[in-house]
């Protein structure tokens, strides 16, 4: 953020009324995009404690009981909770009230790390199920119900899987057929868990895909912060008529993952929101849904970027998120995200090997979309003019050896590592891996090594190796790319990524081909 990163700055405060004051406009969460309606008091005035008269969010009887009932009542469900602490404090709270009694989960592969984190911390037994994978895109897809049916039918105990968890939609928008998979998970009498995160507006509007609590998830956590005109850090959570899974199981987690001194900013925030949708909710979507059609179908002119639509690719899509492909001979996912930030001052949510993802919300204005419409263009208009000047290069060059040779560059900054979602070699629980004692050892020597560590690229938080499994060639020589394009990757102990920590006891390295 030229401008912004390259001064000095005494307090973190300070550094954000700046940025509040600056030109760049927010494709990011969170979803009130720093524009709430009719809000223009400090948010110090409205951060109390648990006073008289102003009910307790652990144990309400008062204002947030009767708000959280009606709140309920507007989504139908059996309870609704208020959440301070995230859908980080809902997922944890729902995994760990399945499986009080039995301890096997099965995973989608593709969870947010505080799935992992409860598994760690129960100490829990997981099998996973893997998302179906694009690879022209490096994009992890839904989940199949054939998928898990397979895995039920060859399951040898069904008596011990306690719940059934998986991420509806992804980061990238991917909706998985969620009414099949509770069916599916019904008919064995296994609870279904929805980390509907990225879809708290679902359900809003017929343009979105209905949400899980309608197809008969059992519990459903979504983050209002991301989609919606709510603060960060604030998310809800739905339990289903017919649950499994009793509400007094989940509330006594509740009270243990979030905090014990409960953020009034932040529940003021949660209720507000939720007073817009279940009052303004026609109109603010019809004008959202209005911009956000006319910017897609406006984008379809480009030849070199395109919008991922899910068509034919996917169960169903989330087209609140502008999931922007670049042509890979021009611009990378990083590239393309920094073209965004420094010369057009349009900040995105992430970028991907092969994209960028612009969140957008209800509080998204026209002039905001126009901007990133414009940038678009702007690069578009680049590349064609490249193109004509190339051409007339290589007709004027005899042996076209610079234009070969600019081409050649071209490509390769548009060359794309893949995640590939290869089945992972479990051989302990994340927890007794995590337990054990280890070695220390140099990452290019650990293949065939078990790791007491995980690995992942943030965002979006998705492991691409867990505690107890086998690290493979593949695993090693990914995250070597991974840093040598300058991507974030977190979770081993060794901050440059070069040593990671593998079990120390008498393991003979595997040595299998796929590895």
């Amino acid at each position: 953020m030229s401008g912004i990163d390259n001064k000095e700055y005494e307090t973190l405060y300070e550094k954000l009324e700046e940025y509040s004051e600056s030109d760049y406009y927010p494709f990011h969460m969170p979803g009130h995009k720093r524009n709430q309606r009719n809000v223009d008091k400090s948010p110090y005035l409205y951060d109390i404690t648990e006073i008289d008269g102003f009910d307790c969010l652990h144990y309400p009887k008062e204002i947030i009981k009767e708000r959280i009932e009606k709140v309920s009542e507007f989504y139908k469900s059996k309870k609704t909770y208020y959440l301070i602490n995230g859908s980080t404090c809902g997922i944890m709270s729902a995994l760990s009230a399945a499986s009080e009694r039995k301890k096997t989960v099965i995973m989608a592969r593709n969870s947010h790390q505080s799935s992992y984190n409860t598994i760690f911390l129960l100490n829990l037994k997981v099998e996973y199920l893997y998302p179906f994978y694009l690879e022209e895109y490096g994009m992890a897809m839904d989940i199949q119900p054939k998928a898990l049916e397979k895995l039920l039918v060859d399951y040898d105990n069904i008596d011990e899987i306690a719940a059934i968890f998986i991420t509806s939609p992804t980061y990238e928008g991917v909706v998985s057929n969620i009414k099949e998979i509770a069916q599916i998970a019904h008919k064995r009498r296994i609870p279904l868990i929805v980390d509907e995160a990225h879809g708290a507006h679902f359900g809003m509007h017929n343009a979105f895909p209905h949400s899980a609590l309608e197809y008969g998830a059992d519990i459903v956590i979504q983050s209002l912060h991301k989609t919606l005109p709510s603060l960060t850090q604030t998310a809800i959570l739905h339990i289903n008529k017919q649950s499994l899974i009793e509400p007094q199981d989940l509330e006594r987690y509740l009270r243990i993952y979030q905090s014990s001194s409960p953020s009034y900013v932040l529940l003021a925030g949660i209720d507000r929101c939720m007073d817009i949708l279940m009052k303004d909710r026609e109109t603010l979507f019809e004008e959202y849904i209005e911009r956000l059609n006319t910017f897609r179908k406006n984008c379809k002119e480009f030849r070199y970027f395109k919008l991922f639509s899910g068509l034919g690719q996917a169960y169903d899509y989330d087209k609140s998120k502008l999931v922007i492909i670049p042509d890979s001979r021009y611009y990378n996912g990083k590239k393309l995200y920094y073209a965004f930030l420094n010369k057009y001052h349009l900040q995105m949510e992430m970028a991907s090997e092969k994209y960028v993802i612009a969140m957008t919300s209800v509080n998204d204005t026209e002039e905001g979309f126009e901007r990133l419409y414009h940038a678009l263009e702007d690069m578009e208009r680049e590349i064609r003019i490249s193109m004509r000047y190339r051409q007339i290069y290589s007709d004027k060059s005899q042996n076209g050896g610079n234009v070969q040779a600019y081409q050649q560059e071209i490509n390769d900054s548009g060359k794309r590592m893949h995640i590939t979602y290869e089945k992972a070699v479990v051989c302990k629980k994340i927890r007794d891996a995590y337990e054990e004692k280890y070695d220390m050892i140099e990452l290019d020597m650990a293949k065939g090594k078990i790791s007491t560590e995980f690995i992942y690229l943030y965002p979006p938080g998705i492991p691409i190796l867990a505690p107890g499994e086998i690290i493979t060639e593949n695993i090693i020589q990914n995250v070597k790319r991974y840093l040598a394009q300058g991507w974030n990757v977190q979770g081993l102990s060794d901050e440059s990524c070069r040593t990671i920590k593998v079990i120390k006891e008498n393991w003979k390295p595997f040595r299998f081909e796929n590895i």
